[in-house]
């Protein structure tokens, strides 16, 4: 079973539509049918928002098995999240983190 075989399986799953994807990504219906008939796979910069219309982990839909949650496997799948942004949206989710940590340690230090 391939990405597109994955993605229409858990569509199905899900109960929603090829054009509600479509329309969650923000492709025309004609590029997704493209993909399936030409069984090509969808571009890498679409694999994160199909992942969480979905509500599937990249791993899952890359490879077809999910790893189990543990803080490890929530790392890792953060790490392979991060690596399929453009440089400039990692730059934007570092400087995002650091004020998250930041925020959290304001927040302990005050109680």
């Amino acid at each position: 079973m391939d990405i597109m075989d994955r993605i229409i399986e858990r569509l199905k799953e899900i109960n929603r539509t090829q054009a509600d994807i479509c329309n969650y990504i923000g492709i025309n219906y004609s590029v997704f049918t493209t993909w399936k008939k030409r069984g090509t796979e969808p571009p890498t910069k679409y694999l994160i928002k199909i992942c969480e219309f979905l509500d599937v982990s990249v791993n899952y839909l890359l490879t077809g098995e999910e790893k189990l949650e543990t803080s490890t496997g929530k790392e890792e799948e953060m790490l392979n999240l991060f690596r399929c942004l453009p440089n400039d949206e990692q730059a934007k989710l570092i400087g995002r983190t650091e004020l998250l940590v930041e925020q959290a340690n304001s927040a302990k230090s005050s109680q």
